[in-house]
């Protein structure tokens, strides 16, 4: 059975579910069609690529990933022991080929990660590596390296009455007017010892699984609105030895630099690509007011952590009802 969902704005049609709660209508007209290749082996992987490289990361000497774009404009979205993407010129068309030996269900992860965050970069829409919670209306991000609190943080804040907007990935719409967010993942990614924030839901406690790559995961309920205005972005600095929260807005100067830092996919070499990330962020920035946050860490974790936020945040301060 096809699974159906409209994620960061594209309607994503695959032959495997994608583990999300973001249905469309079946007969809903797909941006993007993924379906199940024929498997690589090693060999077939290790060899060369006739094609420019888009991008391309190195971790210990050893290419974790790399894309090529081949001379009929084709794509091949290389992730090292793993699997493949096969995507079209046109973007609509991916065929993902696993690894012999490699476990497909990373391959489902990396396919509403790292797939989908390349498609909006190639489509030339701002991309933040966020999380993103609604609060009031509003949403509210979380910015950082794998591993620097994201989503543990909107964990906290959806402990607390937040809804999530989504994990890992943001798409943001800097057209017209104030940046507005597009809904995303539904499932949070949590890293061992952040997965004890499921007892801080007193009610409507998330369903729980452990992915493929090891991860536990928390479902969360999905009733939010699609475009919400991004009242502000959050850079969390964890710090087990501190006993409050500490809030610092940064300069747009500054600011712009954060997100530079911690783009969703690393290792662009696609100069379109570069010029159009710096272009969404600066038109990001000059709009939407950026803060450092000092949060006390655990595990245990602070209930107290996601109110202490939003009173330091003033953009996050209740809207006055009309008289």
């Amino acid at each position: 059975m096809t699974d159906l969902q409209r994620l960061y704005g594209l309607v994503v049609s695959s032959e495997f579910p994608l583990h999300q709660s973001r249905p469309v209508p079946h007969g809903t007209r797909p941006d993007v069609t993924v379906r199940w290749g024929a498997p690589r082996s090693r060999a077939e992987q290790a060899e060369p690529v006739d094609g420019t490289v888009l991008l391309e990361l190195e971790w210990d000497d050893v290419v974790s990933y790399a894309f090529y774009e081949r001379p009929d404009g084709t794509v091949l979205l290389r992730f090292t022991g793993t699997c493949e993407f096969e995507v079209s010129a046109d973007l609509a068309e991916v065929t993902v080929h696993v690894v012999e030996g490699a476990d497909p269900g990373v391959a489902v992860v990396l396919t509403t990660g790292a797939m989908l965050a390349f498609q909006l970069y190639r489509r030339g829409r701002a991309v933040l590596h966020a999380s993103a919670v609604e609060v009031d209306g509003r949403a509210l991000a979380f910015v950082g390296p794998s591993g620097g609190g994201k989503s543990t943080m909107a964990t906290l804040m959806c402990a607390d009455g937040a809804s999530l907007v989504t994990d890992d990935v943001l798409c943001v719409e800097t057209g017209a007017g104030r940046p507005t967010v597009r809904l995303g993942a539904t499932e949070l990614r949590l890293r061992k010892g952040a997965d004890t924030l499921v007892e801080l839901f007193s009610t409507g406690a998330p369903g729980r699984r452990t992915s493929a790559d090891q991860r536990q995961i928390l479902s969360l309920s999905t009733e939010v609105e699609d475009d919400l205005p991004l009242a502000a972005i959050v850079v969390p600095y964890p710090d087990r030895r501190r006993k409050h929260v500490k809030v610092v807005r940064q300069e747009p100067r500054e600011a712009l630099l954060d997100l530079l830092s911690f783009p969703r996919l690393l290792g662009w070499k696609d100069p379109a690509v570069q010029r159009g990330h710096l272009a969404h962020l600066a038109a990001v920035v000059a709009q939407v007011p950026v803060y450092h946050a000092h949060v006390p860490w655990g595990p245990p974790f602070d209930p107290s952590i996601a109110a202490a936020l939003r009173s330091r945040i003033p953009e996050l301060a209740p809207v006055p009802t009309p008289v």
